[in-house]
C-alpha cells in the first residue's frame, strides 16, 4: 500500500526499530501528540536520518499501518492457502483473527484510533478497503463451496463480523465469550445447524 516512502532501502533492523517506537508513541500520544523529533529520539537516530527514509510523520504511519495489517492477517493468509476443507478454513479464519486481537490488542486499538482521526481517514479507508476486498475475494469461493446461495454477500458479512469482533476483543477481552461466539459463527455462517457441513 505504501508508495510514498522517500527511500525503499530501509535496513530491516532499522525498519523494525522505527516501527516499534512509532507504534508505542502513537498508541500513547495519538497521531497529533507525537512528533518526528520524538520518534527519532526514541529510536536512537537523528531526525535527518529519519527524514532520509521518510518524507513525513504520515509516511511513518503508512508503513506502520501496513505492518499492523500484516501482523494481524498473516495467520489467516496461511489458513486460506491451506489444503483443509472450506468449513475448516472458515472456522480457522475466525479463530485466527480472535487470537490475533487477543495477542495484539494494542495494534487493533491503534488502528481504531487512526481511523477516528479526520485527516487520516483517507489512508485508513483505502487500506481497509483493499484489505476487506482481499478477504471477501478469498472467502467467497469458500461460501460457494459449502452451498451458500449468495456467497459474495455472505463473505462480506462474515469478514465484517470478524472485523467487528476483533475491535470488541481489543476493547476488553472480558466483553465476550469466545466459545459462544465461535458456536454462533459456526451456526450462522458455516454449518447452519449441520446442514452444510460435509
Amino acid at each position: 500500500m505504501n508508495k510514498k516512502l522517500k527511500r525503499r532501502d530501509i535496513p530491516p533492523q532499522r525498519r523494525r526499530q522505527i516501527l516499534d517506537v512509532a507504534r508505542a508513541l502513537f498508541a500513547r500520544g495519538g497521531y497529533h501528540g507525537v512528533t518526528v523529533d520524538a520518534i527519532a529520539a526514541w529510536a536512537g537516530i537523528s531526525k535527518g536520518n529519519l527524514y532520509w527514509y521518510f518524507k513525513s510523520k504520515q509516511d511513518i504511519l503508512h508503513l506502520l499501518f501496513d505492518d499492523i495489517v500484516e501482523q494481524l492477517t498473516k495467520p489467516s493468509g496461511i489458513i486460506l492457502k491451506s489444503d483443509i476443507s472450506p468449513q475448516d478454513k472458515l472456522r480457522a479464519f475466525a479463530l485466527s483473527h480472535l487470537h490475533a486481537a487477543e495477542a495484539y490488542p494494542d495494534a487493533v486499538s491503534l488502528m481504531l484510533q487512526i481511523a477516528g482521526q479526520q485527516e487520516l481517514k483517507d489512508m485508513v479507508s483505502s487500506g481497509y478497503s483493499l484489505w476487506m476486498k482481499h478477504y471477501v475475494d478469498s472467502l467467497t469461493p469458500l461460501f460457494a463451496a459449502i452451498g451458500e446461495k449468495n456467497p459474495e454477500t455472505v463473505a462480506t458479512l462474515y469478514a465484517t463480523t470478524i472485523d467487528g469482533l476483533m475491535a470488541m476483543v481489543a476493547m476488553g477481552q472480558g466483553l465476550y465469550d469466545k466459545e459462544k461466539i465461535m458456536a454462533t459463527i459456526e451456526e450462522r455462517f458455516i454449518s447452519f445447524g449441520g446442514e452444510k457441513d460435509v
